[in-house]
């Protein structure tokens, strides 16, 4: 989606859905072919066989063997590109191979020259999330895409699936025009309303600095918004002080939203933390889409 202007040019070309096969990533799948066919893009259907749970052995008591992961790979993706198709879905399926799932879909991606990845998530914590790690954060931290993901309280897709309420969270880095751009120009798709938020964390102990921040923030964010959008929809700004997360879901259960779109930082190593970051608690309880951007 390059940026051209103020405007982003919406170019969907070629979109990837992520699947494990579970009820979770069957809604990602409902959406990519929900997407697939408002933008008359290419989908492909990926699963990565994980070489990590494999072994080639099978009278082994650790472990799946690996034939039979593969065959039930290429099983399950054949009947999904088939299912789509019955729907009116071109898709393509592709079964893969890696230790390390999330980077295998990353690299995919980069292949394929992929303009949105989608995948879904069961949101792993603690001590599940140390030793298996996250997919999903994987995917997400890494991705030079934007990703939607579909996280374990997300709401089924509708019939339509213009999104009509959009929350764009921003912490009003040097990018964010660029990921502010991307937000309204999914807005500007189905004219949604759209609700530019930013939340301090930390707020100034002082009374009279903390109003002041708030004000400079105000106005931030309403320069990330280009004239030219003001003929089409009437974006809400907010500044609000506290749990950043928390304040996110709360906008966006308010306003009813059906998609939420937040920057993501780009990690450097695979390895995810057992501490949980505002992007994964807001994975883990958003009643709705999330949409990432991922920048260094």
């Amino acid at each position: 989606m390059p940026v051209i202007g103020d405007e982003v040019g919406l170019t969907l070309d070629q979109v990837i859905v992520a699947t494990d096969f579970t009820p979770v990533s069957e809604m990602a799948v409902t959406y990519a072919a929900a997407l697939t066919k408002r933008f008359a893009s290419k989908l492909t259907v990926a699963n990565v066989v994980d070489l990590s749970v494999a072994t080639r052995s099978d009278e082994a008591v650790i472990g799946i063997p690996i034939d039979t992961m593969r065959k039930d790979s290429a099983e399950n993706v054949e009947n999904l590109v088939n299912d789509l198709a019955l729907d009116g879905v071109h898709a393509l399926g592709r079964t893969l191979e890696a230790h390390n799932p999330a980077a295998e879909i990353v690299r995919l991606a980069d292949e394929l020259s992929a303009n949105l990845l989608i995948i879904g998530t069961h949101s792993k914590t603690g001590l599940k999330k140390m030793i298996l790690g996250s997919f999903a954060e994987g995917v997400i931290h890494h991705a030079h895409c934007p990703v939607v993901t579909i996280g374990p309280q997300a709401r089924p897709l509708a019939k339509e699936l213009p999104f009509r309420t959009i929350v764009f969270a921003t912490d009003l880095n040097h990018d964010s025009v660029q990921k502010a751009a991307v937000a309204l120009t999914f807005a500007k798709d189905s004219l949604a309303r759209i609700y530019m938020c930013h939340v301090i964390a930390h707020p100034p102990s002082d009374l009279t600095h903390s109003l002041d921040l708030q004000f400079s923030s105000e106005k931030k964010l309403k320069k990330l918004i280009p004239a030219a959008a003001y003929e089409w929809c009437s974006p809400a700004c907010t500044v609000e002080y506290g749990d950043v997360a928390q304040h996110i879901l709360r906008l966006a259960e308010r306003t009813g939203a059906d998609l939420i779109v937040l920057g993501a930082q780009r990690n450097t190593s695979w390895f995810t933390h057992l501490k949980q970051g505002t992007v994964a608690q807001v994975l883990s309880a958003a009643n709705c889409p999330v949409m990432t951007i991922c920048t260094a």
